[in-house]
């Protein structure tokens, strides 16, 4: 079991330092005893700025693992690579699928890898794990690959297409999530969760077996979620009871208010750049 576990926030959507900055994005750094991780590669490269701020050499990691293919958390991935080039990426084959969005204005917005990541990806070829089935980076750590949708309310959250015509709706099958599992129970690494927290955190319990979840920390993706839903998960979360919650990115305010009200702010604790989650 990992004895030490610190997640530090590089990227999101909240800073509350003047020194860091924030854009619409994710990207984690995470110390498992001795290994170094890089979870999702933000927008930009603003994420390696806030990481020389933070007094983090990113040249130490030796594992890239990038949740799906959408442009927020995949920006600086070449830049990454350039700072890093042996490091191991770890991502879903899926990841280059052309996708786009729907915006409030009814027009389409491609959102999938730019052709810079594309290129640097196609590029470390040699160092690509795909992850089509769940992988295991170490006994205690494990990238989920494709998790199952089994519950009836929850969706990809949001109007998400594979042609810009929007007739073939993007299920966003190369969703992926982490765990680690420590000397308290099971932590919990989610990128945007398109995939549902719920069945997230369902089919790592179906891996990792009877440990309890200590901490779920990521994007969430309940911004366009309704009532209903936001209630139902809470209800999971409660009884898994799960120990403190991390909300990031694209989890939203009212998701967000509702966990407080729900379980108070010794649980849930929110995201921003430069927050350090043990």
């Amino acid at each position: 079991m990992i004895k030490n576990l610190a997640v530090t926030i590089l990227v999101d959507n909240r800073s509350e330092d003047p020194r860091l900055i924030a854009e619409h994005g994710l990207s984690l750094r995470i110390e498992a005893d001795d290994r170094r991780i890089l979870f999702d590669a933000g927008q930009s490269d603003i994420f390696i700025n806030n990481a020389e701020t933070l007094g983090i050499d990113l040249r130490s990691a030796e594992t890239l693992v990038l949740s799906h293919g959408h442009y927020d958390h995949t920006g600086g991935v070449a830049r990454m690579l350039e700072l890093n080039p042996s490091l191991q990426v770890y991502c879903h084959p899926g990841i280059f699928i052309p996708r786009y969005s729907r915006q409030a204005d009814g027009g389409m917005r491609p959102i999938g890898l730019s052709k810079t990541t594309a290129d640097a990806l196609h590029r470390c070829v040699d160092t690509i794990h795909w992850v089509s089935r769940p992988v295991f980076l170490t006994e205690d750590i494990g990238v989920t690959g494709p998790i199952p949708r089994l519950t009836a309310f929850e969706d990809t959250g949001g109007a998400f297409y594979l042609d810009p015509e929007a007739k073939s709706p993007d299920p966003i099958d190369d969703d992926c999530a982490m765990w680690f599992i420590t000397n308290q129970g099971v932590t919990v690494i989610t990128g945007c969760c398109h995939s549902g927290l719920v069945n997230t955190l369902a089919h790592i319990r179906s891996i990792t077996g009877s440990l309890p979840i200590t901490i779920i920390i990521g994007g969430f993706h309940l911004l366009h979620a309704s009532a209903e839903r936001i209630e139902a998960t809470c209800d999971y979360l409660q009884s898994a009871g799960v120990g403190k919650i991390v909300p990031c990115h694209c989890t939203g305010e009212g998701a967000v208010e509702c966990m407080e009200r729900r379980f108070g702010g010794e649980v849930v604790e929110r995201g921003r750049v430069g927050a350090i989650v043990k």
